[in-house]
């Protein structure tokens, strides 16, 4: 059921969406002991333009918000052998065009007189499922994004448990980011640069565009090492410097060669740079730098964190397949199912599977394999 938060929350908090219309969460109350937060992606508006136009949408207004969840489109309700099947269920939709991160409490020119204020809609979310709910005598939570969702769990990781002991629980929480790396180490480099031969990345320029236009709240260890650093607080927007100071348990679910990452963000165009491309070709070698770099940015945080868990696939995929497999609809990667490797690393056993590339490009989804799986 779709519950809307009330008016003196939503002016409290100034829990609004793009277009200060109210948000909101679905629910759906199952286990008391084992409870789910997955917020929505859904991209990010970049200027004023692209924000009104978003206003207008459910991605920026809660207007036209169904009175109940499709099952069919949030990961952990479908599927025979959904891992989530029997938690208590919250799906928080995305309605602040900002990655979770803003903190508006009054319209901005920037952003066409509308406000970003993600940060803020977590915040009184969990307030309200506190004094509404059961999530009281949870020992569970596992605080869950995708996409826009992911890089929002990333930055939230610490944040999420020091809110539940501030209101007076300390359930175990877990958190699990879904094709949220933005981005690895050294990325993106732009295909029109790559193809003449340049390989410096433009990941310093979009998270400083991304942090002026949303005034992000960021991940607070990463802010306050850079500030004992001198270094420029926005770098804390880019994920890959969050990695290594992460304190909470994180079990990170992500393509090698994210789809979004590589046409949108690359720009590398999809009839160029797409599951098919060969590997030979200049975009094969595009899609290969850009699988690397994913590959060793995981690598390098596991030396750091053994005790985070990976899974990463090799296919050319953003979020629809990790749903899927998170949904217990998928094939698996490399003979293991999200379930099993999931419970496992809940056990306390080391999951690091970071699946093999095919000749250092994508594979099929039906041709995985990795060498690479610590259990």
């Amino acid at each position: 059921r779709k519950v809307l938060l009330p008016e003196p929350i939503v002016e409290d908090f100034s829990a609004k969406c793009l277009d200060s219309s109210p948000a909101g969460y679905f629910i759906r109350e199952q286990d008391p002991s084992k409870w789910i937060v997955m917020i929505d992606g859904g991209g990010l508006c970049i200027d004023a333009w692209d924000c009104r136009r978003r206003a207008e949408t459910p991605h920026g207004s809660s207007k036209d918000w169904p009175s109940s969840w499709d099952p069919q489109a949030v990961p952990f309700t479908s599927g025979r052998s959904a891992f989530f099947a029997d938690f208590s269920q919250i799906f928080v939709p995305y309605c602040s065009g900002d990655l979770w991160l803003g903190q508006d409490r009054a319209k901005r020119l920037i952003i066409g007189e509308l406000q970003m204020s993600g940060h803020l809609i977590l915040n009184a979310v969990v307030e309200h499922l506190m004094n509404t709910t059961k999530l009281r005598r949870s020992s569970l939570v596992v605080f869950a994004g995708a996409s826009a969702g992911g890089i929002g769990v990333f930055h939230h990781a610490d944040w999420i448990s020091s809110k539940l002991h501030s209101l007076g629980i300390a359930p175990r929480t877990v958190v699990l980011p879904i094709a949220g790396l933005f981005f690895p180490e050294r990325w993106p480099v732009l295909w029109e640069e790559f193809r003449m031969g340049v390989e410096v990345p433009v990941d310093g320029f979009m998270a400083s565009w991304c942090h002026l236009l949303e005034g992000s709240f960021l991940h607070e260890g990463c802010v306050a090492n850079a500030t004992a650093a001198k270094r420029p607080v926005r770098e804390c927007q880019d994920v890959s410097k969050i990695l290594p100071l992460l304190k909470a348990e994180v079990f990170i679910f992500q393509n090698q060669f994210d789809q979004y990452q590589a046409n949108h963000l690359g720009l590398c165009p999809p009839d160029l740079c797409n599951a098919s491309t060969d590997v030979a070709s200049r975009a094969g070698q595009y899609l290969q730098l850009f699988g690397r770099r994913s590959k060793e940015t995981l690598q390098a945080t596991i030396q750091t964190r053994p005790r985070l868990g990976v899974l990463a696939p090799s296919w050319f995929d953003h979020t629809n397949q990790l749903e899927r497999e998170i949904a217990g609809d998928g094939q698996g990667v490399s003979g293991w199912s999200f379930a099993e490797l999931f419970a496992a690393w809940l056990d306390g056993q080391q999951i690091h599977l970071l699946a093999d590339a095919c000749a250092g490009g994508p594979c099929p989804q039906a041709a995985h394999r990795s060498n690479s799986l610590v259990v």
